[in-house]
């Protein structure tokens, strides 16, 4: 039937791949708009798992109603009995042969449409009419026949509506009867569930009944068996004080064997008929346990299977519903992963244009300022070298009116002079303070410092020759050490010290060097700062000396000067000393003798430099004192651990020494104890010696004799026996087999009966199955063949429909063309009407004029 039903589908879907029905719930049709094998496959696995359900459900269901089923299935087969289809043993021959089938009803089923069709529609037949009676009659108002297909366009919109809402409430009744049909089927699995766990807590209940039962049979069994093993006990210990006292006579040891033998005889049926309940018992409880544990593995499988369906069902359902929602969370970032990457690139993009116009600007700016602080320089320096020329011009000629004053007030000039000086200085400090905004930023304006307020620390900066003087410096220190501390570290592994003691001194002396060589790197650190400061002002004091020299030279020219100007001065002025108190009394507002700036900043620098020295060393000393104090504690620390591991040592002595004393007693006791048990074991071993040898043979020889003589009895009474019931069994033996022969050939003709029965059964079984099988694969091809047939029909309706459009459209085109024609007609029509009422009037007139006027 599978096989048969995916013919029908792979044939079907192959005859209408190309038309595109309006009903996609068919159980057939997602096979076409599936284009994966993956999605095929659990297609079909859906399709068969609900025909499966259906058909359990419709069993269950049509148990009670199958005769009035079968009765209506035959009354449709005999009023539509469909062509038996013929049998093929190949898929593909099956394929072609349905595509033969389909292709020929196909072609069949339209030339009949096109038999029945009218060959011209019914407007175009009237327009033609018209056509013929344009002539005779006038042409039709256009408005009513746009009214009238405005109304067969409404009607046939109402038509499309109401067809198209049946065909919704077709599909919303067959989805309720769907849903109703699972509702019932779960309804129906969950009532089996609960009937079997019915059955398994009876089947459970049962289990503990029986259990205990068999617990109290057991129970009183060994009751029964304690009792017999009392009473049995009874008689012997009777007996044996009856032998040892008095020798008992011949018929009371008759009397006594005969009721041993009783005895004995009960206890063997008892256990007979114990052994044969209890295997009877295990015969039916195994029977029963079997059949039980088939019940159940068949419950479990089903149950399995189901819950396999529908975790798998789920579990389809869920990866489905995971997968398209993990696409849509995936477009959705890749959408904001995109926005954002487009507005980053966007914002960067922006952000470098500006950064870019700004480092250019900047750039253009700094340039623009250093070209225009160059140029004020210049001009700076161009005036002052003519304010001096012009003074020193003046000092040296000295004549006129004028002059004579300018150097009687050379401190006016010199003041001039100091003003510039300093003006220069601001200046020049403005463009220092530039300049080094322009070396950080920019690498082309760097140049070699002519002047001391020029100077920075990267021109101060070590050669290669101090640095490496003062590597090796470092490195003979470091070398020291080294050479230091393996003579100070203490031998690894001492007797009396422990291993993680010495690793926390080794690790303590390790951190003592590394403090000390990082004070040597600031020392060294400290010695290079001084030696460059010691370079700067060295520099510094160069440039001052030059600049003193040459106001020096300056001073002794105009002094010269002034010595020749002035003859009439005192002899004692031509004396150094008189010319220094001259000169002093003369400048005393001159700034020329004052130290200048960069000094004083030197010296306060050195000042700072000692107040940190001072400072270092009293930190310096404060470590020292530290770490003397931290030595100190150590090693009253270690005295103190020493102190404590001797005593401990000690400790260890006195608890050997007084654990040798406690084992030294427990030997003692030891040995005291060995000497009781040997005592003991002699005395027992002479005691058993007279109970073997004395005692115990004389018992055994007596339980000796009375066994022979039971043994006697028992075997003259199995000789007795043996006479008289051979016969006995001989015939109970020859009865039993006789009986056993007629229940075998009688279990034999019950089992074919039986079997026999049991298959002719299975056969009525199987036609009725083959019978439902084939009304059921009738119905199906029908039903799928109707489908197939139903969407056929739909597709050349809307063929249809799309060609009546199209001809409604020429149509309507078509009479618009007229209307235009008949419009563009209408001008000569009117005349030619005018034309004729003017003819007709004159034809009145010269009637009129003709005939006579009878009223008047």
């Amino acid at each position: 039937l599978k096989r048969v039903d995916r013919a029908s589908e792979y044939a079907l879907s192959e005859a209408f791949s190309l038309q595109k029905s309006r009903y996609p719930q068919r159980p057939w049709r997602p096979v076409t708009s599936l284009e994966t094998a993956e999605r095929l496959q659990d297609h079909r696995e859906a399709c068969e798992e609900a025909q499966e359900l259906l058909s359990k459900w419709m069993k269950s269901k049509l148990q009670l109603e199958l005769s009035d089923g079968e009765e209506e299935v035959d009354s449709v087969l005999q009023e539509e009995p469909p062509a038996a289809p013929p049998k093929y043993e190949h898929f593909d021959d099956l394929c072609s042969y349905l595509e033969c089938e389909m292709e020929s009803s196909s072609v069949q089923k339209y030339l009949q449409h096109l038999l029945q069709s009218e060959v011209v529609n019914c407007g175009i037949a009237k327009h033609l009419r018209l056509e013929e009676i344009k002539e005779k009659k006038k042409l039709a108002d256009p408005r009513v026949i746009m009214e009238l297909r405005h109304k067969q366009v409404k009607e046939n919109r109402m038509r499309h509506q109401k067809a198209l809402e049946l065909q919704r409430q077709k599909e919303s009744l067959k989805k309720a009867i769907l849903s109703e049909a699972r509702l019932q089927a779960q309804e129906e699995d969950r009532r089996k569930a609960l009937q079997a766990k019915k059955e398994e807590e009876e089947i459970q209940r049962e289990m503990v009944k029986l259990r205990k039962e068999m617990a109290e049979k057991k129970h009183t069994v060994a009751k029964v068996w304690r009792m017999e093993g009392k009473r049995q006990k009874n008689p012997q210990k009777l007996s044996m004080q009856e032998v040892s006292v008095t020798v008992s006579p011949p018929l009371v040891l008759k009397r006594e064997e005969q009721g041993e033998e009783k005895q004995r005889r009960t206890q063997e049926l008892l256990r007979r008929i114990h052994t044969s309940k209890q295997r009877c018992l295990q015969r039916h409880f195994s029977a029963w346990l079997k059949v039980i544990l088939e019940r159940r593995i068949k419950m479990g499988k089903a149950r399995a299977l189901a819950d396999w369906r529908c975790q798998l069902k789920a579990l389809r359902a869920w990866r489905n519903y995971t997968w398209a929602q993990k696409v849509e969370q995936e477009t959705q970032q890749l959408e904001v992963h995109l926005q954002d990457q487009n507005r980053k690139t966007q914002l960067a993009v922006e952000h470098n244009q500006r950064r870019l116009l700004r480092c250019c600007f900047l750039a253009w700016q700094r340039w623009s300022r250093a070209e225009t602080e160059k140029r004020e320089l210049q001009i700076n320096r161009v005036q002052t070298k003519r304010k001096m020329e012009q003074l020193l011009e003046a000092v040296s000629l000295g004549k006129g009116g004028d002059r004579p004053l300018e150097v009687n007030k050379p401190g006016t000039a010199e003041v001039n002079i100091h003003q510039d000086l300093q003006h220069d200085k601001k200046q020049l400090d403005q463009t220092r303070d530039q300049s080094s905004w322009d070396v950080v930023h920019t690498s082309h304006f760097c140049r070699n410092p002519k002047f001391t307020w020029e100077i920075t620390i990267r021109h101060a900066a070590l050669s290669a020759q101090d640095q490496a003087m003062y590597k090796n410096q470092i490195a003979t220190v470091l070398q020291q050490f080294q050479a230091l501390s393996p003579n100070t570290s203490p031998a690894y592994g001492s007797r009396f010290e422990h291993r993680h003691a010495f690793q926390q001194r080794v690790i303590e002396e390790q951190r003592q060097q590394l403090q000390k060589q990082q004070e040597l790197i600031l020392k060294l650190q400290e010695n290079q700062k001084l030696s460059r400061d010691k370079e700067e002002t060295a520099q510094a004091t160069a440039v001052t000396q030059t600049f003193n020299n040459s106001v020096s030279q300056t001073r002794e020219e105009e002094q010269s000067r002034c010595k020749n100007t002035t003859p009439l001065s005192p002899p004692d002025s031509h004396g150094p000393e008189n010319t220094r108190a001259a000169m002093q009394g003369r400048r005393p507002s001159s700034c020329l003798t004052s130290p200048h700036p960069i000094l004083k900043g030197m010296e306060e620098r050195a000042i700072q430099r000692a107040e940190q020295k001072r400072k270092l060393e009293e930190a310096k000393q404060r470590k020292t004192e530290e770490k003397l104090a931290q030595l100190k504690a150590e090693q009253e620390a270690r005295q103190r651990k020493e102190a404590e591991e001797k005593e401990a040592q000690r400790e260890k002595r006195r608890e050997e020494r007084r654990q040798q004393k406690l084992k030294e007693l427990e030997k003692q006791r030891r040995l005291e104890k060995e000497q009781q048990l040997q005592k003991k074991a002699r005395d027992h071993y002479e005691k058993v010696l007279l109970i073997k040898l004395g005692i115990l043979p004389w018992k055994r020889l007596r339980e000796q004799a009375k066994e022979n003589l039971v043994v006697a009895q028992r075997h003259h009474s199995l000789g007795l026996q043996r006479k008289c019931l051979v016969t006995w069994l001989q015939n109970t033996q020859q009865s039993l087999r006789e009986k056993m022969a007629r229940a075998d050939d009688f279990h034999s003709h019950m089992l074919l009966r039986w079997g026999f029965g049991n298959w002719l059964k299975y056969k009525d079984y199987l036609s009725t199955q083959e019978e439902r099988a084939d009304t059921f694969h009738t119905v199906y091809l029908m039903r799928k063949y109707f489908w197939a047939w139903f969407d056929h029909i739909m597709e050349e309706k809307r063929a249809l429909w799309e060609r009546l459009k199209i001809a409604t459209e020429h149509s309507n085109k078509r009479l618009k063309l007229n209307t235009f024609k008949a419009w563009r007609q209408y001008p000569l029509l009117m005349k030619k009407e005018r034309e004729r009422e003017e003819r007709r009037n004159q034809l009145r007139r010269r009637v009129a004029e003709i005939l006579p006027n009878f009223q008047t």
